[in-house]
């Protein structure tokens, strides 16, 4: 017996592929959204790097 198309399960590819890539968390940019406080103040390249992470190429600064 078929199960209604309404009350079908989600197939095991569906729920194998959130469990591969759960969504992480993820903060604003900027010093004021970090959990440890700079002990320096930000300068224009270090926002810039903090905005672009996680790319691999540095700020053109």
């Amino acid at each position: 017996m078929q199960p209604d198309e309404d009350q079908q399960q989600p197939s095991a590819s569906d729920m194998s592929d959130k469990a591969a890539h759960p969504v992480p968390e993820v903060r604003d940019a900027g010093p004021d959204a970090m959990k440890d406080k700079p002990v320096r103040k930000w300068e224009k390249v270090d926002e810039a790097s903090d905005e672009s992470f996680p790319a691999s190429d540095p700020p053109a600064y």
